[in-house]
């Protein structure tokens, strides 16, 4: 009677084993390897600009995880509200030069006023790095 327990038992074993295998297609969520290094070479801090004067962003991004993704957006520095905001895909790359325009409009006053760069890279992971730049009519 007792070989005949030791089948059953052994097939609930292999079924109970198979059952608690770990899934082999889930991956493990996405990490960060490396954050986005960005350079902005223009504006520099300080620079006055006014209305009617226009400012060429310049700078570089590289992110060894790829990058997909790089905006900029200009700001008011007190009332954090957006005067422009562009927007590039990068593509899939690890080196990104980047270059956006822009002719200051809608000024009424002395304005602190900041630059703002943020990448964004295949994983999904944000960096940014701004600039204070001073705006006026």
């Amino acid at each position: 009677m007792k070989k005949h327990l030791f089948i059953p038992v052994l097939l609930l074993f292999i079924v109970l084993i198979g059952a608690c295998k770990k899934d082999s297609d889930s991956s493990p969520p996405a990490t960060d390897t490396s954050l986005s290094a960005i350079v902005i070479d223009f504006p520099t801090a300080g620079t006055l600009y006014i209305n009617g004067s226009s400012i060429t962003i310049t700078g570089t991004i590289v992110d060894n995880d790829n990058l997909n993704q790089a905006r900029v957006e200009i700001r008011n520095k007190i009332t954090n509200a957006i005067y422009n905001q562009q927007q590039s895909s990068t593509g899939t790359v690890s080196f990104y030069r980047f270059t956006w325009n822009w002719t200051v409009a809608g000024i009424t006053g002395p304005t602190q006023g900041t630059v703002k760069i943020i990448s964004k890279d295949k994983n999904g992971f944000e960096v940014s790095k701004q600039v204070d730049i001073l705006l006026d009519n």
